[in-house]
C-alpha cells in the first residue's frame, strides 16, 4: 500500500503512515484533513520566509541608512561621536540582517527589543522626539515585529511536522 501524502510503501496492516502521519485507514474526511492542514502549514512557512525577507531588508534598509545620513549636508555639525556611532549602529543592524540568515529569531529580536526600548526613552526624554518621524517608527516596529512572530510560528511548525520540515528543505527525516 501507498501513503497518498508522501508516496512511501506502507504495510496493509498500518493505520497511520509512520513518515508523515497521515490516516491511511481514517476516513475520508480525516484525509482531506489532514491533507487540508499540510496546505496550510505549508502556505504559513512559506509565507514567514517571505516577511523574514522583508525584515531582513528593513534591517540592511537602516543599517545603510545609518552609515550614509551623517555624510549627508543635512547633518553638518554632527561631534565625532555621533559620526561614530551612527556609523556603528549602522553596522550592528547590517550584521543582524545577515544574522537572519543562520539565526532568524535573534538577529530580529534583539533589533526590535533595542528599538523599542529606543522608543520608550525618546518618549520619557521628550515625546515631541517619539511623535517626530512617527509612521517610520511604526513601520519598522512592525516590519520587525511581524517578521520575528511569523518566524516563531513557523518553527513551531516546522518542529512539529517533520516530514513537511523535509519536504520544505530544513531538516532531514528517517523512514521508520
Amino acid at each position: 500500500m501507498e501513503c497518498k501524502n508522501c508516496k512511501t510503501q506502507r504495510a496493509e496492516s498500518e493505520e497511520i503512515c509512520d513518515l508523515c502521519n497521515y490516516p491511511i485507514k481514517g476516513t475520508e474526511k480525516e484525509q482531506a484533513s489532514f491533507i487540508a492542514k499540510q496546505v496550510i502549514q505549508k502556505s504559513d512557512v512559506l509565507e514567514s520566509i517571505e516577511r523574514l525577507k522583508k525584515s531582513r531588508i528593513i534591517l540592511f534598509l537602516l543599517g545603510g541608512f545609518n552609515i550614509i545620513v551623517p555624510f549627508t549636508p543635512f547633518l553638518k555639525n554632527l561631534t565625532n561621536f555621533e559620526y561614530i556611532f551612527s556609523i556603528s549602529l549602522g553596522l550592528i543592524l547590517i550584521g543582524f540582517g545577515f544574522l537572519t540568515f543562520k539565526k532568524p529569531k535573534i538577529a530580529l529580536i534583539i533589533p526590535l527589543s533595542l528599538f523599542i526600548l529606543y522608543y520608550v526613552l525618546l518618549l520619557l526624554i521628550n515625546p515631541i522626539y517619539l511623535f517626530s518621524g512617527i509612521l517610520w517608527k511604526i513601520l519598522i516596529i512592525l516590519g520587525l515585529g511581524y517578521g520575528y512572530f511569523s518566524v516563531r510560528k513557523s518553527d513551531k511548525i516546522l518542529s512539529e511536522n517533520k516530514y513537511l520540515a523535509s519536504v520544505l528543505g530544513f531538516g532531514k527525516i528517517e523512514n521508520k
